[in-house]
């Protein structure tokens, strides 16, 4: 038997927003690993192109976010800027699907782009979720710009 989303603990806002993206049955790869992420488990996933793996994480993740907690609680870090920059894009999109455009907040933290600022941006204003590139977070990590101890 197969999993359904609607099947999974998620809550309605997740919910709604695996009903806008269109999303009718989650692959194998999002049956395997949405409820382990869910059950708070690490997980190791491989899957080909296109078969849903960034939505296989993000969901679990973005249905944890606690609004109230206005610290870091998601950190997700890429190889690259570029692929760093389309997650990011995703998770905007989710939050905004989700219409908690003004209540979760996210960052992109990636080379190329002026450290300074960001280490200003961040300071006392925490985003909920970070995604980068390893260097760039461990620069502004090290700098104390910003905490990510409290992620999940």
């Amino acid at each position: 038997m197969s999993e359904t989303f609607e099947s999974m603990p998620l809550n309605d806002t997740i919910q709604e927003v695996i009903r806008l993206l269109y999303f009718k049955q989650p692959t194998k790869i999002q049956q395997e690993v949405i409820p382990a992420v869910l059950e708070g488990k690490s997980v190791i996933g491989k899957s080909q192109t296109g078969s849903g793996k960034t939505h296989a994480y993000l969901i679990p993740l973005m249905n944890q976010i606690e609004e109230d907690r206005q610290e870091v609680q998601m950190v997700i870090t890429l190889p690259t800027r570029e692929l760093a920059q389309q997650i990011h894009m995703e998770v905007k999109k989710m939050i905004e699907l989700a219409q908690k455009e003004q209540v979760w907040t996210t960052r992109l933290l990636i080379g190329g782009t002026d450290r300074q600022k960001l280490a200003e941006k961040l300071e006392g204003n925490p985003p909920h979720i970070v995604v980068g590139t390893p260097g760039r977070i461990l620069d502004l990590v090290k700098e104390g710009a910003l905490s990510i101890y409290s992620a999940h």
